[in-house]
């Protein structure tokens, strides 16, 4: 069991499964992660213009720094776009020496691997 997944309308944040307001009056993006930081709650992940990540249809978000879920614990194999932040998806086109995504926002194809390497 990890923490609890919120879904955020307004300055609000609501529980993702029953709906019910967790804390109002967060005015600020900065705000949201500050209270998440101190309470055990996670954020919808977001691209680098705050654009929030939807997988058919449902919030992804992101446990442990690189393992991301969607809101029904299904595990998800995405990776954060360099360029954008958007969410990149496996490409189609799978090799054994390759395990290449590519951005749905601006798609750039790149090779995770050779990305986590690196950084």
């Amino acid at each position: 069991m990890g923490p609890t997944k919120v879904i955020v309308k307004g300055d609000a944040l609501y529980d993702s499964k029953t709906g019910k307001v967790i804390k109002d009056g967060l005015a600020t993006r900065k705000a949201l992660e500050d209270y998440a930081a101190h309470h055990y709650i996670t954020l919808p992940v977001t691209d680098n213009i705050g654009k929030s990540w939807a997988l058919d249809g449902e919030p992804v978000y992101c446990l442990r720094g690189s393992k991301f879920e969607t809101l029904h614990d299904e595990a998800a194999h995405l990776r954060r776009c360099p360029d954008c932040g958007g969410m990149a998806v496996p490409s189609d086109e799978v090799t054994m020496e390759r395990d290449c995504v590519c951005c749905t926002q601006c798609n750039h194809e790149f090779d995770a691997r050779l990305e986590m390497m690196e950084s």
